[in-house]
């Protein structure tokens, strides 16, 4: 493709590249695609490559003087923007994978019926011939229907139709099988939730799409209303990744990820390899802390190669193993790094989002505590993460990179200016906000006579990404911070619906009383000692994970546990805590985690990469992060304790004046699990007790 290509008055026509599909009206001038393999669409020649000398001897002629804004409007983009924010990160990947990871909404590409293998890939070059029709022959109505059964097959992958088919006939059968006259919805639910399940584990549509399908299907199966069935997709944990969502884009907004990673490289230097893979680690593994795992992976990513491959371009006398080893290691840490960082903090990664929405648990795990639990536990997985891919990758390296690369980065991104700084503090009030949210403000010794303790996280996320845009921009004269239009562009809204999903699935879990029934037949899973159940679930919950989104798996399993833990009477953090920490846990395959996936997408490794430290890292992250959930659970939310009142939901249990002992524990109230029997409830140690006596 040329270094630039200039949009004419062409209509628009989507072009199908690597990175998946773009429809838009123009490309404007200025802006570098060199390099990138088209693929044509339907109609028109595929895979055609054009070289940058195929147009760069075209850039004098053609349309060069038509302005932008005459054919798109007032919407036209006003600056060149770099490739990487163009172009987002390529997606495609070694099994044909070409889901888009990251793309704007100025990506474009321009194709006519004129656009064949004899003329050369330049928008230049090509004149519309108003004349002729623009779009494809598609056939007449009756031939199109015909087609359609084809037409899906074609875009469907094997993997999903087998998905679509597991999904569709397990719902069937759940739903002609009762499971217990006692809990007539429970089937029903079960049904909704395994239909889910497979289209989650198979992709079969997009993991926000079918997110969806509770919101459609519960109601019509009477599970519950669709009032309350929508309520569950906006929560508090909702509007607190919202806040956290606007501030991470406000800090790529503004470069401010660039200069914190490129003062590090020129603080450490490049002349080490293992420096600058822990380098990249730290700043990954930091960043994840303020911004979620994903935003850190997809600022770095781009900045990394691009970056890489200017410095290695000068590097003497090395050899092509050496460069791939030293390239892999370097996006592995970048993963691997967010993967850690986004255990240590509730808006980290989505899955610690959906243990905090739980029913069950809401109000029970607020930001600060979860920081003191989780930190520990994200710095071992960051050291053991460190440690793998050195002895895998780095060990024996002799690579000596030019510092002149980073320096010309660094002077690039100019002074540190007002935009930065003020980013930088919204950034830290909303981070500090978490932290004292429960010892200061919600503390009535320190805020009466007002009673603040109904300020929850999301109050304090959406209140610093209130400020971005009250404060005015020095950079953009007459704009704040962060404009409303920049902001839904790169809103991730797809995790917020995924989210929503698996507080929905959990809300029908516990209405269709389907909880009960599970928790019924799992209940002995419990009585293997909480240390082996904690090694139990983050093993199995390790190996989930890597086969489908960890928030997909955090909606699957969590409801289950939660469920568990309400027919046992057991401690539900014992059980909850080990199987969303473990979400994080996953490293050995790309589908695996949003990080992974991101890296992968770049094309410098492969599957046997990922493998070959996976597959080590998992096992020590299971057996030392066992340890530190056991004991960082006891000591922050006190998960040996008995079942607390806060978990005692009125549709599953009854907190009853009952003196006894629990677990060595004297207690004078105690939980008390209903059973089929109106009025009666069972206490922990089996005895059944009549809660409606006087």
């Amino acid at each position: 493709v040329s270094p630039s290509i200039c949009s004419s008055k062409l209509p628009p026509l989507g072009l199908t590249t690597r990175m998946g599909v773009f429809a838009s009206r123009g490309v404007p001038c200025g802006w570098p695609l060199s390099g990138i393999v088209f693929s044509a669409p339907a109609g028109s020649p595929a895979n055609m490559r054009a070289e940058d000398s195929r147009c760069s001897s075209k850039r004098s002629q053609g349309n060069g003087g038509v302005s932008l804004k005459d054919d798109v409007g007032d919407h036209a983009p006003q600056a060149s923007p770099p490739a990487d924010e163009l172009l987002g990160i390529s997606s495609a990947t070694g099994d044909g994978d070409t889901r888009p990871v990251k793309s704007s909404p100025e990506a474009a590409f321009l194709a006519t019926s004129e656009f064949h293998a004899k003329a050369p890939l330049c928008v230049d070059a090509v004149t519309p011939d108003q004349s002729k029709p623009q779009e494809a022959n598609l056939g007449s109505l009756c031939q199109q229907i015909r087609r359609l059964g084809k037409d899906w097959l074609g875009m469907n992958a094997r993997s999903q139709i087998f998905g679509l088919i597991l999904g569709v006939v397990s719902f069937l059968i759940c739903l002609s099988v009762e499971l217990d006259e006692g809990y007539p919805k429970a089937n029903d639910m079960l049904a909704i939730t395994l239909l889910v399940s497979c289209f989650w584990v198979f992709e079969v549509l997009p993991l926000p799409i079918t997110a969806l399908f509770p919101l459609v299907l519960m109601p019509f199966a009477e599970v519950m209303k669709s009032t309350v069935a929508a309520t569950s997709y906006w929560g508090w944990v909702q509007m607190l990744f919202f806040g956290a969502f606007l501030v991470d884009i406000a800090v790529e907004k503004v470069d401010l990820h660039k200069r914190i990673a490129l003062n590090v490289l020129l603080l450490v230097g490049v002349k080490r390899p293992w420096l600058v893979v822990l380098c990249f680690l730290m700043i990954s593994y930091f960043l994840s802390m303020w911004c979620s795992n994903t935003a850190a992976t997809v600022m770095l990513v781009p900045f990394a190669t691009g970056l890489l491959d200017s410095a290695m371009q000068d590097a003497r006398e090395v050899d092509a193993a050496n460069l791939r080893g030293f390239s892999v290691a370097v996006l592995l840490a970048i993963a691997y790094g967010s993967s850690c960082g986004g255990i240590a903090t509730l808006i980290g990664t989505p899955p610690n989002g959906v243990v905090a929405a739980l029913p069950m648990v809401t109000g029970a795990i607020g930001s600060a505590d979860w920081f003191q639990f989780a930190a520990p536990i994200s710095l071992m997985a960051a050291i053991l993460a460190f440690t793998v891919i050195y002895f895998v990758f780095v060990r024996g390296i002799q690579l000596e990179l030019d510092s002149d690369s980073v320096k010309a980065a660094y002077t690039a991104l100019g002074p540190f200016n007002r935009d930065e700084l003020a980013v930088a503090l919204i950034q830290l009030i909303q981070f500090v906000g978490f932290l004292i949210r429960t010892d200061v403000i919600n503390n009535p010794d320190i805020t009466s006579p007002a009673d603040l303790q109904g300020v929850n996280d999301a109050t304090i996320a959406c209140g610093a990404a209130l400020l971005l845009f009250f404060v005015p921009s020095v950079k953009r004269p007459g704009e704040p911070l962060l404009t409303w239009e920049q902001a839904q562009q790169h809103l991730p809204w797809g995790v917020l619906v995924l989210m929503g999903g698996g507080a929905a699935i959990a809300r029908g879990f516990e209405d269709s009383q389907l909880t009960k029934y599970i928790g019924q037949k799992l209940a002995t899973t419990v009585s293997m000692g909480r240390f082996g159940l904690t090694f139990f679930l983050v093993t199995i919950v390790c190996l989930l994970t890597e086969v489908t989104s960890n928030t997909a798996t955090a909606n699957i399993i969590l409801p289950i546990l939660a469920s568990v833990a309400a027919e046992t009477l057991t401690h539900p953090l014992a059980l909850l805590l080990p199987a969303t920490v473990a979400c994080s846990f996953a490293f050995m395959l790309p589908a695996a985690t949003p990080p992974n996936s991101v890296v992968f997408a770049t094309r410098r490794l492969s599957i046997r990469d990922f493998l070959k430290a996976g597959i080590i890292l998992n096992l020590l992250a299971s057996v030392f992060g066992s340890v530190l959930i056991y004991l960082m659970g006891s000591a922050v939310y006190g998960v040996d304790d008995p079942f607390p009142e806060w978990a005692c939901q009125k549709k599953a249990c009854r907190w009853v004046s009952v003196p006894g002992s629990i677990n060595g524990v004297q207690v004078s109230s105690q939980a008390c699990a209903l059973t089929g029997v109106v009025g009666v409830c069972r206490l922990v140690d089996g005895t059944l007790w009549n809660f409606t006596a006087p």
